[in-house]
């Protein structure tokens, strides 16, 4: 996927000379430096590779070394369109210091599981609340964003100790809207998200999700009211809260029994069914994220003004 990125990125309408890809690659064993050492694109491409220090980590190491203003990230499995890294250029050139959301939809081809189908309509939701709040947004979608290098700087890049369970971006969207920077909804920035995640680690990132959740709101003294799904909603929530105070690991059996649901769903190919067992996975594993990381209990999760 990575590769089919680098190969996008080729097809740009603006000259190569305007912009740079630097790769970060982080302790990959699978031929990854190799690939990108035979490659010749039209653009300047460097790479630098560090043993495992994580993605934030990596991503801090890849701005320190960027040569121009502007900073465009993009994930590793995104097909850029054509004009990305126009879209992104002129949005700074005409509006000056601000940070631009660049849209990524499925790519053709990468919806047809539970998972994904998810993702794509947390994905709708959320750029229309950026198109309807405007400026007045925090939220960050990692995978196509660009931001001022003097920017990054200024709030000191990616913090490195989100590195474990995510939340870098949002963090980094709460930093920068703390220096007054508007955020810009741009949908020509265009890219399309080669989606790709398994039941299981589909659960595993809903885990993280949770934790990373409380910890950013933590860090910014917000209430977890704050955050699209950061409370228990009902019944349902309530008892998985209680379920993973009680028992990690009864809940991590349960959990696989719900992963294999939704592994049946997917070769079954029932649309509804797919996306019920791909929410049940998700907020199962989220709440269970937040309430390892808050650690005090459902009183403390029914009240996150008091984190």
């Amino acid at each position: 996927m990575l590769l089919e990125t680098l190969a996008s990125l080729e097809h740009q309408s603006v000259p190569p000379e305007r912009y740079e890809v630097i790769v970060a690659v982080d302790g990959s064993t699978d031929g990854t430096v190799a690939a990108l050492a035979g490659m010749q694109p039209a653009y300047k491409l460097r790479w630098l590779y560090q043993q495992n220090g994580g993605a934030v980590v990596a991503a801090n190491a890849a701005g320190r070394r960027a040569r121009y203003d502007v900073l465009i990230v993009l994930g590793d499995d995104q097909l850029a369109s054509p004009d990305l890294v126009a879209a992104h250029l002129e949005a700074h050139e005409r509006l000056g210091p601000v940070l631009v959301q660049g849209d990524y939809p499925l790519a053709p081809s990468h919806g047809s599981c539970g998972a994904s189908l998810v993702y794509e309509r947390s994905r709708r939701a959320s750029m229309s609340a950026l198109v309807t709040n405007g400026s007045a947004s925090w939220h960050v979608w990692g995978g196509n964003f660009s931001i001022r290098r003097d920017t990054w700087l200024a709030v000191g890049g990616w913090d490195e100790t989100f590195r474990a369970y995510g939340g870098e971006d949002t963090d980094l969207g709460l930093r920068v809207a703390a220096l007054g920077i508007p955020f810009v909804f741009e949908p020509r920035a265009l890219a399309y998200h080669m989606h790709a995640v398994s039941p299981v680690r589909y659960g595993q990132h809903a885990f993280s999700e949770g934790r990373a959740v409380v910890r950013v709101a933590r860090k910014h003294g917000l209430a977890l009211e704050a955050f699209s799904g950061g409370t228990l909603r009902g019944p349902f929530d309530w008892c998985v809260a209680r379920g993973w105070r009680w028992s990690s690991g009864a809940m991590d059996r349960l959990g696989r029994l719900l992963t294999t649901g939704l592994e049946t769903a997917d070769v079954i190919k029932v649309r509804p069914a797919q996306v019920f067992a791909a929410r049940l996975v998700r907020r199962f594993f989220r709440v269970g994220g937040m309430t390892r990381e808050i650690g005090s209990g459902i009183r403390a999760e029914a009240r996150p003004d008091g984190i």
